[in-house]
């Protein structure tokens, strides 16, 4: 018997933001593959829970961060290059902003949102409902490694979705979901994490 069937999509479903805050109802334009099966994993979720009556609930975080990462996200290969004294690169100045989501703040947003009567059929923005920039991102990690190198250089190749900040009221309003990591608290803990191991 299930009771709740919860699909993790992703803010890539969106493609470049038309506007931002960018709420859960933003027109869905995926740029590349990863966002287009993410968008069609929606359909196939909602289709299938329709056909065979089966709660659901689809789940659409942001820029994921924090200990265990294995994905070779930005956010990992920035930190372990700071730690490990290799250069940052930041393409066309580091100006691309992520709503950056630290990965405790998500698996409490996936708790409210699995045991939530509300949420029962709904779709939700779980980040922390702030973008910021990668150079941001360098300048805070700089702060722990002074000696750190910074360069930047022109943006090649494919060019990722031109994104912001999401939408987190519908969650606040029907999860009682409030993030409590900032980008400052959760590079801080990330890199004491990463510090523990060595």
């Amino acid at each position: 018997f299930i009771k709740r069937f919860v699909y993790t999509s992703s803010s890539m479903v969106y493609g470049d933001f038309e506007y931002t805050p960018a709420d859960e109802e933003h027109p869905k334009n995926p740029k590349d593959v990863y966002g287009g099966i993410k968008l069609a994993g929606e359909i196939i979720t909602q289709s299938f829970c329709r056909r065979f009556n089966i709660p659901y609930t689809i789940i659409r975080p942001s820029a994921v961060y924090g200990p265990t990462d294995v994905n070779r996200r930005v956010s990992q290969i920035f930190i372990e290059n700071a730690m490990n004294g290799k250069e940052l690169i930041l393409h066309d100045g580091g100006n691309a902003k992520l709503d950056f989501t630290y990965v405790k703040d998500i698996a409490h947003g996936f708790v409210l949102a699995a045991l939530s009567e509300k949420a029962e059929n709904e779709i939700f923005n779980i980040t922390t409902g702030q973008a910021r920039s990668l150079k941001e991102f360098a300048e805070i990690l700089k702060q722990y490694f002074p000696d750190l190198k910074i360069i930047e250089r022109p943006q090649e190749g494919f060019v990722r979705p031109k994104r912001g900040t999401l939408a987190i009221s519908k969650a606040k309003e029907l999860l009682n979901y409030e993030p409590k990591y900032d980008l400052e608290k959760g590079i801080k803990e990330y890199i004491e994490f990463l510090k523990s191991l060595s």
